[in-house]
């Protein structure tokens, strides 16, 4: 199924065909690994107190997590802001995927969360997934089942501001 969100997102429309996008995807055991590398890293910058404990529990809140990183290939202003839409554009169809699947198996609905916490910006983060000179974190998605009982927050939309101009 993970596999299947993934190749969602390389169908997103991307100026001159550059796939700017790459994905981590971090799961099981390897979610310690990451917490603990993270924990390390914001203790050495003298973060407050319960910091590193607040990031563990935001890293251990789901099964999977899908870190979605743009690929910045070229110095060019207008490059790096169509690659970053194109990444943006990938993580919606990872969504809307998600949000469509279903486990065969159990009938239980995906759940995905689309997250641009700070810990996305972090040093320690990078580090771990091994993200590289320009490249930046765009988002995480965390994937997993909603608890038995528990109803997904729907959160309220404002109507669209729209502008008609035309005869």
């Amino acid at each position: 199924m993970i596999a299947r969100i993934i190749d969602a997102a390389v169908w997103a429309p991307n100026h001159l065909l550059t796939e700017p996008w790459r994905f981590h995807v971090v799961a099981g055991e390897r979610r310690d690994a990451l917490a603990d590398a993270v924990a390390r890293w914001l203790e050495s910058t003298g973060a407050a107190e319960g910091a590193a404990t607040r990031m563990r529990g935001k890293v251990m809140r789901s099964p999977v997590t899908v870190f979605v990183v743009q690929a910045v290939a070229s110095p060019d202003e207008t490059r790096i802001l169509e690659d970053y839409a194109a990444c943006a554009a990938a993580i919606q169809n990872m969504l809307l995927t998600a949000h469509a699947a279903v486990d065969a198996s159990d009938a239980r609905t995906l759940i995905a969360h689309y997250s641009t916490d700070r810990m996305i910006g972090y040093a320690g983060t990078r580090e771990y997934l091994g993200v590289q000179g320009d490249d930046r974190i765009i988002a995480m998605i965390n994937l997993g089942y909603l608890r038995e009982g528990v109803e997904p927050k729907q959160g309220k939309r404002n109507p669209p501001i729209v502008q008609w101009d035309w005869a």
